[in-house]
């Protein structure tokens, strides 16, 4: 079912002329930030409570695709003691999301401008106890969806950087990505669904995100996978 990832998605990064990436270097300062970029992403891997000063048993989650933050801003404010981690490509959104989280006094929450692709470089295996990746783009157009980011083998890399027993949460509004992600599931095999009532507990933990309210508004539906990290 899945197509070959390209090998080329895990290149290193390379330096940049984007405004915002100017932005983010000038932003971070000596010790913790509320923003990291490209290299400097990968050079705590492994010691991300360490650099939240928490203790090894606190809660760390990593949400995927974090736009301007909201979500990860959310989980962020309702875990105090534990800490948040959001992924996000592009410069100005991740810009924007980390300065919100400074500004906001969130010491807890850190945003990295990095490639999903390279998450084995940022983040140990099981270092983690949940990831959301909420409304990823699904690459509609047959050319394209190779880049879709949730095949089996990335599965495969999200269950390594999961305690087991831990949590994988996935929402789309795109019917033909949701059936994608569903066959990738069922290779991957590293993963087992939540039962309804379950699941509906962790969802509640997280308000509607801004694309979710826009596919609300218009009675589109929503797809959702809870899943938990089964010893595979």
């Amino acid at each position: 079912m899945s197509k070959e990832y390209p090998v080329s998605n895990y290149r290193t990064y390379r330096p940049t002329r984007n405004p915002y990436g100017q932005k983010i270097q000038d932003f971070q300062t000596e010790g913790r930030s509320t923003l990291l970029a490209d290299g400097d992403t990968e050079q705590h891997k492994g010691k991300w409570r360490e650099y939240f000063g928490l203790p090894q048993e606190a809660l760390l989650q990593l949400e995927l695709g974090a736009y301007h933050g909201e979500t990860s801003h959310h989980l962020a404010r309702a875990n105090p003691t534990g800490g948040q981690l959001g992924v996000e490509w592009k410069y100005k959104q991740c810009f924007k999301a980390g300065k919100k989280a400074k500004d906001q006094g969130l010491r807890n929450v850190t945003f990295l401008r990095a490639n999903m692709a390279r998450l084995p470089w940022v983040v140990a295996p099981g270092e983690v106890d949940r990831i959301w990746v909420l409304f990823p783009d699904p690459w509609s157009k047959a050319p394209q969806q190779k880049w879709r980011v949730l095949h089996s083998g990335f599965l495969k890399i999200l269950g390594s950087l999961l305690k087991e027993g831990k949590e994988l949460l996935i929402k789309t509004d795109h019917a033909d990505y949701a059936e994608f992600i569903k066959l990738a599931i069922e290779e991957a095999t590293c993963f087992d669904y939540m039962s309804a009532e379950e699941a509906a507990g962790f969802w509640a933990m997280i308000p509607p995100t801004p694309f979710e309210r826009i596919f609300l508004r218009q009675n589109l539906p929503i797809y959702s996978f809870s899943l938990r990290r089964n010893g595979k």
